[in-house]
């Protein structure tokens, strides 16, 4: 039996004896309650062990199944940006690194050259791209910034350069019943708006021991890829969810419109979960995906149908890759969303592709020589361009509490 599949099995068994002590009584004691929520969170966490087995699986499957063939990537054309930039060649890899071990007092001259070429203006070089199909820095960065946030894979990226502007349909405009033949069409036109992105500078420091740079041995690029790459998925999606859109992305839960007014100021009802899944139009809800932290996942999971069935709204997902759902729509889990606290909004649901992030070029890294060479550290300097809107309040709508 495989290790995912065992843990499957172990996760459907707590799920079940957790529904066994919910449906043992009308009102849990406090031991009841706290071995329910001890089982719950141990469920939580097999699943996310479930998905780190079942990635690992997959890559090796890939990797076998490629062995000793050439990579697409490596065959592909780069585009006319790349050779511009000269950022997609192996000189420039090579140079890079050379750079982020010893600094430009130990390049060549030929190095130098092939180094200028990913200048960015706000200081540093660009991270390197392709690189005969090899895994390289920037694909590192940008795979454990995905791989740390999960509200940003639901939502629309792309490159730009510079600012975009983006436009919107406020108004469909209505058709009408013409009464006769040779009556007159009412003019109902489409109002559009306009919605631009600007990339903000979002930027990180990570101090590296001198010692660290000159050892061989070490996957430098791969250790600050992971470094740099963390952080900044931290501060992404955090932005993503929450940005008040002052020199940062706004946030889509300042951008959703309201759906529900809640109650209370620190529980919902299983009504207002309905209602809130109900305000939505169709064309957004059936694409619709839950969004809220783990503590008010762990706050949903115990509320049941109204009308006296113990029937849970929240339904634990067994199959490979699929996630849990509420009300039948799948669940997003960013601990970036607010509390059920007073005046916050906890809950959204809604099509999150309308949310889109533009990045603007690449990760800039600069390394710094002096500024912490008295405790034998180099400073290495990451930063990047990005914002992030959501096009159409309407795609998302939220709980509001009391």
């Amino acid at each position: 039996m495989s290790q995912a599949k065992e843990m499957r099995e172990q996760r459907c068994k707590l799920v079940a004896e957790a529904r066994t002590i919910m449906d043992s009584a009308e009102t849990l004691d406090a031991e009841q309650r706290s071995a329910v929520d001890a089982m719950l969170n141990d469920s939580d966490t097999l699943k996310a062990d479930i998905d780190r087995v079942e990635a690992i699986e997959s890559e090796e499957r890939h990797i076998k199944a490629t062995a000793g063939k050439q990579s697409e990537l490596a065959i592909a054309e780069p585009t006319v940006a790349q050779e511009e930039r000269g950022v997609a060649t192996e000189a420039y890899r090579t140079a890079f690194m050379q750079f982020l071990r010893g600094g430009k007092s130990s390049l060549s001259n030929a190095e130098y050259r092939d180094l200028i070429e990913g200048t960015n203006t706000a200081g540093g070089y660009i991270a390197p791209m392709f690189a005969d199909g090899q895994a390289n820095m920037q694909d590192m960065i940008i795979e454990t910034m995905n791989d740390a946030q999960n509200f940003s894979p639901n939502a629309t990226s792309f490159n730009i350069e510079g600012q975009v502007t983006i436009p919107t349909e406020t108004s469909t405009g209505t058709a009408a019943w013409i009464a006769a033949e040779g009556d007159a069409y009412t003019e109902s036109d489409p109002a559009f708006g306009q919605l631009t992105l600007t990339p903000h500078k979002a930027g990180t420091l990570t101090q590296i021991s001198e010692e660290l740079l000159q050892d061989s041995v070490v996957n430098l690029e791969a250790f600050v890829a992971s470094n740099i790459g963390r952080k900044f998925a931290l501060l992404l999606e955090n932005a993503f969810v929450n940005g008040n859109g002052v020199n940062q992305p706004t946030g889509v839960t300042d951008g959703s419109s309201l759906g529900v007014t809640a109650a209370g100021a620190a529980a919902v009802t299983f009504d207002e979960v309905q209602n809130l899944f109900y305000s939505l139009k169709e064309s957004y809800r059936q694409n619709g995906q839950w969004l809220m932290s783990t503590t008010v996942v762990a706050a949903l999971r115990q509320l049941t149908y109204s009308g006296g069935t113990q029937s849970y709204i929240w339904e634990p997902n067994m199959a490979v890759g699929s996630p849990d759902t509420i009300l039948g729509r799948p669940v997003v889990i960013s601990d970036s969303v607010n509390a059920m606290t007073t005046g916050l909004k906890p809950i959204l649901f809604g099509d999150l592709s309308y949310y889109y992030i533009a990045y603007n070029a690449g990760v800039s890294i600069q390394r710094l020589d002096e500024l912490y060479a008295a405790n034998g550290l180099v400073g290495i300097r990451g930063s990047l361009r990005v914002d992030g809107k959501l096009t159409q309040s309407e795609a998302v709508k939220h709980i509001v509490m009391a």
